[in-house]
């Protein structure tokens, strides 16, 4: 596998099913781990680059902010992982946890062309930040579905079953945080009333 890196990127790209399958079986460490850092760098750089424009301070803060993403991206990532496989098994689904391990890892390489899109969205003058925002989107978008392609290679599953199982800790946190929400909410009016 070492020698076909640029085969598995190409089948990443063009057909992530396929990639995904091969990075299952062969586990290519190298690969992961460079795509993983490099994407992480791209998304401080990026972020770098589009936050200097409204506050001035992109190159002091640019290595702390390369630290705190790198550390950030790979903590969310193996916590993603663990939360993906938890409900994939809530599901009924049975697949290995190394298995989504390595296939999310690569499903984030995505995230190294923000940094040349934001390049690119610089030098479009008035409309870089309509234009950024549009290809941050699009990678995410991106990412979005090779998740979904890795979530469906690990545990066999439909793009519906996939789906599901991407988007449950998702709903979960969004109906969890609207009701401590409307909780503080009530209590804070119950409080003022009393």
């Amino acid at each position: 596998m070492e020698k076909n890196y640029s085969e598995l990127f190409y089948d990443l790209v063009a057909h992530p099913g396929r990639g995904f399958n091969l990075a299952k079986e062969h586990k290519p460490w190298i690969f992961l781990v460079a795509a993983v850092i490099l994407s992480e760098i791209s998304i401080a750089t990026g972020a770098t680059l589009f936050v200097s424009r409204f506050t001035g301070a992109g190159r002091i803060s640019f290595f702390s902010n390369l630290i705190v993403v790198i550390v950030l991206l790979t903590f969310l990532w193996i916590i993603n992982v663990g939360i993906l496989h938890f409900f994939a098994e809530l599901w009924g689904k049975r697949g290995r946890v190394v298995d989504l391990f390595v296939t999310l890892g690569l499903s984030m390489f995505p995230f190294v062309f923000v940094t040349p899109l934001s390049l690119i969205g610089e030098g479009l003058g008035r409309g870089r930040i309509f234009f950024q925002s549009v290809f941050f989107t699009l990678v995410l978008l991106w990412c979005f579905f090779l998740a979904l392609a890795a979530i469906e290679e690990v545990y066999s599953s439909s793009t519906l079953e996939a789906l599901l199982i991407l988007l449950t800790p998702i709903l979960l946190f969004t109906g969890l945080s609207i009701f401590l929400l409307l909780g503080c909410i009530l209590l804070i009016s119950l409080s003022f009333s009393l």
